[in-house]
């Protein structure tokens, strides 16, 4: 065809789906796909084993994050990640402590009777 096809306000009806990126696709076929623009997902998406990729740094609570950004701003349970900067708890106890392994873990009141008095001192103070 070397023209425009001139419908007159007619419909073209009885559409295959498509299988190139230059064939025509029905309405129904059309409201399956979202918008590259954006909107509202309705049920889950089975990935097949890919990825997202490309994601933003995250603005709102529910906004997926990268996996560099979460070893980098949280902890990790398998203790592979460390702290980088000082914890403050804001004024909260830190409670359920395990028993200290090392001189450099944190211990508890509770820990200090099972070491040598030479080791601690009891403080009514902290700094």
């Amino acid at each position: 065809m070397a023209r425009d096809l001139n419908m007159d306000g007619n419909h073209v009806s009885y559409l295959r789906a498509p299988e190139q990126n230059h064939h025509t696709a029905t309405k129904e076929y059309a409201d399956t796909k979202l918008s590259l623009l954006g909107g509202d997902m309705q049920g889950g998406i089975g990935m097949a084993g890919n990825r997202i990729s490309h994601l933003g740094e995250p603005l709102h609570d529910n906004d997926a994050v990268r996996l560099s950004y979460a070893n980098h701003f949280y902890l990790r349970r398998d203790g592979v990640n460390w702290m980088r900067n000082d914890l403050s708890v804001g004024g909260f106890r830190v409670r359920g402590m395990a028993n200290p392994r090392t001189d450099q873990d944190g211990v508890n009141l509770q820990n200090t009777s099972s070491f040598s008095s030479t080791r601690f001192t009891r403080s009514n103070k902290c700094s």
